[in-house]
C-alpha cells in the first residue's frame, strides 16, 4: 500500500486533510475515525494519522473528491471545540502510530516520560524543561557497557562499529580515527589540540582586512530565519513529501540524553547557519564540507556538557576551518542560532531537513552524517516541546562570549595589526596613502564597536 501525499490544516471546529490520491479507486473508499486515530483506505492508498486530539463523529464529516486536483478532502469534526491541536506539521509524528513495547537494545521510544503516563500535560513537560541546566557543566554521560560493545557515537550514542568498517573511505570527513576504540574523554581532548595546532594566523590577520567588506556584506545579509512569518509558515511541497517519508522512530531517551542531543542540536544549526550566511542563501558545493567540517558533532562525534561549551568551540572552529575566518562574521552566526530557535520547531526541522538533502547531494560519503545524526534529528524533533527550544534561545542572551574564552591568539593578531594604524608603513617604509589609512580606520572603529 502507498501512503499518500496529505496535508493538514484545522479551524475551531474541524480538522480538514486533504489526501492527493491519484490513482485511487473512488467507489472503495473508506474513511474510519475514533478518538485521536484517524484511517483512509483508498486502494491503493493507506493512510494512517494519531492525531494530536480526538475527533467525534457528529454528522458534520464529510469526505469530497476533487477531480481537478485529484483530492480527497476530509472534514472531521473535533470532540472539543475550540480545542488547537498542536504539531499538525510534523507529518512524521502523526504517521507513527506508538505501540507498547519492552526496552531493548533495539527499541526506540519517542518522549518515554509520556509513555510512561500518557494523562502529563504540557504544562508539567514545560516545566520539566525548564529545570534544563543549560548554563551549568553536567557530568558526562555514561551509556552501557562499552569496553564490551566498543565506544557509541552517534544520536543519542546509540551507534556503534559502524565507521570501522570503512575507516579509510571516511578518512576526510570523520577526523577522528577509529572512534570505536577512544573515550568521549579522548576525542574532545584530540579536538581541541588539533583545533589549537591547525589555527593559521596569517589567514585570520588577511581576513581581518583584506576580506573586511565582503564580510561586512556577509553580516549585513538577511537570511530567512530573519524574515519569514511564522505565523503564516508552512512546509514547501518537497519538504512534506520527505517529511511524510522519513523512518517513523520512536526514542526512550533518558533526560541526560535529551540534553545531549540538544546542546548537539546547537552545534549543527551553527555550522548550518555559517554556510547559509557566507553563501547569502544559495548552497555551494562546499557547503556539505563546511557544515560537516564546522559541526565537531559531526566529524569529532563530540558530546557537549554545557551550553558554554558548545557555543565556544563552534566560535572557535568557525576561526579555524572555513574559508572566511572573523569573530564579527562569529557573533553573527550565534544570533542566527538564536533566531532559528526562537522560531520554534517547525523551522528547525526545516533547517535539518535542508541538511539532509545537502548531505545526501554532497557526494563523498557524507550521506553517513544523515545515517548517524540527521535522519534522527529530522524525526525526533517533531515531538520536542515548542517551550524547550524557546528555553534553550533564552539561555543565549546570557553567554557573553569573549575572545579569551578560545585557546587561540586572536585578541594578539588583532593588537599588533591595529598598533599599524598608528603609523602605517608600506613595503620601502614610507607612509601608505590615505584612502589605506582611512580604511584602516574604519576597520578598527568597526573592530572597537563589536568588543
Amino acid at each position: 500500500m502507498i501512503v499518500p501525499q496529505f496535508s493538514i490544516r484545522q479551524d475551531d471546529k474541524f480538522i480538514f486533510v486533504d489526501i492527493k490520491a491519484p490513482m485511487a479507486k473512488i467507489g472503495e473508499t473508506q474513511v474510519d475515525f475514533d478518538q485521536e486515530d484517524l484511517v483512509f483506505w483508498s486502494k491503493p492508498y493507506h493512510l494512517r494519522l494519531k492525531l494530536p486530539g480526538p475527533v467525534v463523529a457528529n454528522g458534520e464529516e464529510s469526505v469530497e473528491w476533487n477531480a481537478d486536483s485529484n483530492e480527497f478532502c476530509l472534514k472531521v469534526a473535533k470532540k472539543n471545540c475550540g480545542q488547537h491541536f498542536e504539531g499538525l506539521d510534523m507529518l512524521t509524528k502523526l504517521l507513527t502510530v506508538k505501540k507498547k513495547t519492552t526496552v531493548n537494545s533495539q527499541v526506540e521510544v519517542l518522549d518515554s516520560k509520556n509513555n510512561d503516563n500518557d494523562d502529563v500535560s504540557e504544562e508539567e513537560e514545560e516545566e520539566d524543561n525548564e529545570n534544563y541546566e543549560w548554563l551549568i557543566e553536567q557530568e558526562e554521560y555514561k551509556g552501557d557497557d562499552e569496553s564490551i560493545i566498543g565506544q557509541k557515537y552517534g544520536f543519542a550514542d546509540r551507534y556503534s562499529n559502524i565507521l570501522a568498517r570503512f575507516q579509510e573511505e571516511i578518512a576526510d570527513l570523520i577526523e577522528i580515527r577509529v572512534p570505536e576504540e577512544k573515550t568521549k574523554e579522548k576525542r574532545k581532548k584530540d579536538r581541541i589540540d588539533a583545533d589549537s595546532e591547525r589555527f593559521n594566523e596569517d589567514h585570520y590577520w588577511s581576513d581581518l582586512f583584506d576580506q573586511a567588506d565582503l564580510i561586512d556584506a556577509m553580516c549585513d545579509f538577511k537570511a530567512d530565519w530573519e524574515i519569514v512569518d511564522m505565523s503564516t509558515f508552512s512546509f514547501n511541497e518537497e519538504e512534506v513529501f520527505r517529511l511524510k517519508n522519513l523512518p517513523r522512530r520512536e526514542y526512550i531517551l533518558s533526560r541526560r540524553e535529551k540534553f545531549v542531543i540538544l546542546l548537539s542540536l546547537v552545534d549543527i544549526l551553527f555550522a548550518y547557519a555559517y554556510d547559509v550566511r557566507t553563501t547569502e542563501g544559495e548552497h555551494s558545493c562546499e557547503s556539505g564540507w563546511t557544515i560537516s567540517k564546522l559541526s565537531s558533532s559531526l566529524c569529532w562525534l563530540e558530546n557537549f556538557s554545557s551550553l558554554n561549551e558548545a557555543i565556544v568551540t563552534c566560535v572557535q572552529r568557525s576561526l579555524v576551518y572555513p574559508l572566511y575566518r572573523n569573530w564579527n562574521l562569529s557573533q553573527k552566526v550565534l544570533k542566527d542560532v538564536e533566531k532559528i530557535l526562537r522560531n520554534g520547531r517547525s523551522y528547525i526541522v526545516k533547517c535539518f531537513l535542508d541538511i539532509h538533502s545537502i548531505f545526501n547531494q554532497s557526494g563523498d560519503l557524507r550521506y553517513i552524517f544523515n545515517e548517524l545524526f540527521i535522519t534522527d534529528y529530522c524525526v525526533w524533533l517533531q515531538g520536542v516541546k515548542e517551550y524547550t527550544f524557546r528555553s534553550l534561545a533564552n539561555c543565549f542572551t546570557q553567554i557573553k562570549i569573549k575572545k579569551s574564552d578560545l585557546d587561540l591568539p586572536i585578541e594578539l593578531i588583532e593588537k599588533a595589526a591595529f598598533m599599524a594604524l598608528d603609523s602605517p608603513k608600506d613595503n620601502s617604509g614610507e607612509s601608505t596613502d590615505k584612502d589605506q589609512t582611512d580604511k584602516l580606520e574604519q576597520q578598527q572603529a568597526k573592530h572597537d564597536n563589536n568588543n
